[in-house]
């Protein structure tokens, strides 16, 4: 026999009792098609509240891969943009090294112009007037134009006589110590 306390009728008139530690309810028969009716009626708002449920995820999982995507967008950007600070600060440094290598580049060729037309003034006794707006490509040009037709260059005369009071020929035969003397007792030239 089973014991039915007042505590196991619910409001609907209906009676729940475990047996073996399930609850069973009970209903009258014929309240029975309204608890089915009940029934249907919570099944079917829990069959529209699983369908707002799955599609909120799916919404919601949705959401969660485009936030990904935009995290690994973002991640990816501040790495390039980290890449860009590096390549600006080195191009800002080869700048400053190709500016500097114009500079001593357009030092060496002023240089190397100048002794050009030295070479071309004292060497081949050209008139400094004449060369003095050439730009190193005459320049060159002037000297090739020079070989080509057979001019030599004539050197510089370091053989002439020497300083003091006689010339080179003075010197020879002297012992080098008799030299010294010779060059200590010339008096400094006065500017």
């Amino acid at each position: 026999m089973i014991e039915i306390q007042a505590s196991d009728h619910n409001t609907d008139g209906s009676l729940t009792v475990k047996v073996d530690g399930k609850d069973i309810k009970y209903v009258l028969q014929s309240d029975l098609g309204a608890v089915k009716a009940s029934q249907k009626a919570s099944e079917g708002e829990v069959s529209t509240l699983q369908a707002s449920l799955a599609t909120a995820n799916a919404k919601a999982d949705e959401s969660h891969q485009e936030a990904l995507k935009e995290r690994a967008a973002k991640q990816s950007f501040e790495t390039e943009a980290g890449k860009s600070t590096v390549l600006t600060t080195e191009n800002e440094g080869l700048k400053t090294k190709v500016a500097d290598l114009e500079k001593v580049g357009g030092e060496q060729s002023t240089k190397f112009t100048e002794r050009l037309r030295t070479i071309l003034t004292d060497g081949y006794k050209i008139d400094p007037e004449k060369i003095k707006d050439f730009t190193l490509p005459q320049l060159e040009q002037t000297e090739q134009t020079l070989l080509l037709t057979g001019a030599k260059a004539q050197p510089a005369n370091f053989d002439g006589p020497g300083g003091g009071n006689g010339s080179a020929g003075n010197l020879q035969g002297k012992s080098p110590m008799s030299l010294a003397v010779l060059g200590y007792s010339v008096p400094p030239k006065k500017d």
